[in-house]
């Protein structure tokens, strides 16, 4: 039995939504945290193995396709992207850093509690954001002029 070939826009859009889940995740945890209210606890709770349902689904279905290998073009183009989403990883990360410091200073907090799960939390976060900008570039970078469509 063959496999069928996932090209290298489809792989980059499933990258997006996966990188999309994270990123979700992260912010209903902070608001939960933000605000201490029930609903982003209960979104939370309900969200977490429906997720992980999710993603044990998509790997089963991922491993049924061969990923397209890479031409220089795209490999050109995702090493391009990789570094626009590095610099937007790095500015997201200073721009939650801000909010977080001026929110605790809003409230005049002495500190925030930070707990290990709110450092994995960040972690999945920015992982969430690098990913999503990488893909995103590397789809803008990879369309098809307009010029070339017409003909």
């Amino acid at each position: 039995m063959k496999k069928r070939v996932l090209s290298q826009k489809a792989q980059a859009v499933s990258e997006f939504v996966s990188s999309m889940v994270m990123i979700i995740l992260f912010v209903c945890g902070m608001l939960e945290k933000v605000y201490h209210t029930r609903v982003f606890h209960y979104i939370i709770n309900v969200l977490s193995p429906i997720i992980l349902i999710g993603i044990v689904f998509f790997c089963a279905m991922s491993s049924k396709y061969k990923k397209q290998p890479s031409d220089e073009l795209s490999r050109e183009l995702m090493l391009k992207a990789t570094d626009i989403a590095v610099r937007v990883e790095l500015c997201v990360a200073l721009l939650v850093g801000i909010f977080m410091h001026l929110h605790g200073n809003h409230r005049h907090f002495e500190y925030y509690s930070i707990e290990g799960s709110d450092v994995c939390m960040f972690a999945v976060f920015l992982c969430g954001v690098f990913l999503a900008a990488k893909n995103i570039v590397f789809l803008w970078l990879d369309r098809t002029p307009k010029a070339e469509e017409e003909e």
